[in-house]
């Protein structure tokens, strides 16, 4: 008699625990090895050659902390003859559990053929899926843009899948459906309680006709564990196109006028901001909130100080520009990217620029970057982003940037000034903490990680508080 898949699951436990943390996405590595245990899990699809099954982790760690990922697996028979797809896919094996008939072995679902096919099957269906302690429930917008790709019906066979790599965080597979865009879908590793702002935001703005983001088309949740929350969503894929940080790179290497395109990036950042505004709303930026949030920013630094000597060089005039941006008026708090960066923005040449990945920080509690923030952080995040430019310029060719840093930061600045309105000595004040803020976490980063490049952000804090600075790096 065959084992039931919980007690497969049960008795690979250990084996997972083992394999967690050389994955990529795994987000508590250096932690120690963790404890597994099952959470939750459900049956998708049983094919010839395996079992896939929906499953979630709660993993803890030595500190005692808790965390679940969603590490959907694949089942099948360890000396089973295996297609050519399923070599190709190359999945290692996670364990092998004895079994009558000869020993199972299980592999991370979504690097086999079948096993994307069996996940992506309850979301072309508009279905769901529910075993043991986890629901599955999944849907399809009816709102979307004319650009949008139509949402796409359940295929006959196998659908045409392919894993993307380079992704931390989560993991992406790209769908091909038949007379139809493709579609990219991604997969939610760790889990929290809530809606995932990439699903939410996104989902609002392509509500709203918006063509500066990839258009969802549809997405599933995950009731586990106690908590509801997104376990994917899928979006329009956009072939062929390089991301910000690419085109800056080599723009920069060769001395190309930044001017036009970082004034259209920045207008384009205004414009998401404002149909966000305009559709999930604002919030007033009150006294407790304005000094919460530079407590934090403030918290921040004295953890950064403490750890590298060349920030509590300069803390003294941090913590004048942290003790300015509390003493002028903030703009209405709005929902907004969170974690915006070169990377995160696509150069299509039929739609200019694309902003993607609205999850915010990964690493940060899931209820607070679904909090409405100011949204002069996303500005920030490009401002400093470009700074990087020139750094990574220097460091891999030798050849000063800072000229074409100076002039993108400006146009940056402006453009997205002239879209946004305001202006004035308040928003520079508070771009000028906003950048300070992220360099300070870049410079702890750094010094932790890559410390050939600390002098990127430690260079940017000696401009943005040099006497009569004006904007941070955007001045």
């Amino acid at each position: 008699m065959l084992p039931g898949p919980g007690e497969v699951l049960d008795a690979l436990t250990g084996a997972l625990a083992l394999w967690l943390p050389a994955q990529r996405w795994y987000a508590h590595k250096g932690a120690g090895t963790p404890q597994v245990a099952i959470a939750g899990w459900a049956p998708l699809r049983l094919a010839a050659a395996q079992l896939t099954l929906e499953v979630v982790l709660a993993v803890r760690l030595p500190d005692g902390t808790e965390t679940l990922y969603q590490v959907p697996l694949a089942l099948r028979r360890a000396e089973a003859e295996r297609s050519a797809a399923e070599i190709a896919d190359e999945a290692e094996p996670i364990g092998v559990v004895d079994a009558p008939g000869g020993p199972l072995c299980a592999v991370d679902a979504l690097r086999t053929t079948e096993g994307r096919a069996a996940l992506l099957a309850p979301l072309l269906a508009g279905e769901g899926a529910a075993g043991p302690g986890l629901g599955l429930s999944s849907y399809l917008l009816a709102a979307a843009p004319p650009s949008a790709p139509a949402p796409p019906s359940a295929p006959a066979g196998i659908p045409r899948t392919r894993l993307l790599d380079g992704e931390q965080s989560n993991t992406s597979m790209i769908l091909e459906v038949e007379g139809g865009a493709p579609l990219i879908v991604k997969l939610f590793r760790v889990l929290q309680d809530g809606e995932n702002p990439d699903v939410v935001l996104q989902g609002a703005l392509t509500a709203a006709g918006s063509t500066r983001v990839p258009a969802m088309v549809g997405a599933a949740r995950l009731a586990v564990a106690g908590i509801r929350t997104h376990a994917l969503c899928a979006q329009e894929f956009l072939p062929g196109v390089e991301d910000a940080w690419r085109v800056s790179l080599r723009e920069a290497t060769a001395g190309e006028d930044p001017a036009a395109a970082m004034e259209a990036l920045g207008a384009t950042v205004a414009e998401v901001h404002r149909d966000l505004a305009a559709a999930l709303g604002t919030v007033a930026a009150g006294s407790e909130e304005v000094a919460h949030r530079v407590a934090a920013m403030r918290t921040r630094l004295a953890e950064t100080a403490a750890l590298v000597p060349q920030v509590a060089a300069q803390r003294d005039a941090l913590e004048d520009l942290l003790a300015a941006a509390g003493d002028v008026p903030w703009p209405a708090l709005q929902r907004m990217h969170g974690d915006l960066h070169l990377g995160q923005v696509l150069a299509s040449p039929q739609r200019g620029w694309v902003l993607l990945d609205f999850e915010g920080e990964p690493l940060r509690p899931l209820a607070e970057r679904s909090l409405p923030d100011c949204p002069l952080r996303d500005l920030a995040g490009l401002l400093r982003s470009l700074d990087y430019v020139a750094g990574a310029v220097r460091l891999q060719h030798g050849a000063d940037a800072e000229a074409w840093a100076a002039r993108a930061r400006a146009a940056l600045h402006a453009g997205y000034t002239a879209a946004a309105g305001g202006g004035g000595r308040e928003q520079e004040v508070l771009l000028a903490a906003f950048e300070a803020d992220k360099a300070v976490y870049e410079a702890l980063y750094e010094a932790r990680n890559r410390p050939d490049w600390l002098p990127i952000p430690l260079a940017a804090l000696a401009r943005i508080t040099a006497p009569g600075a004006a904007a941070g790096s955007g001045g």
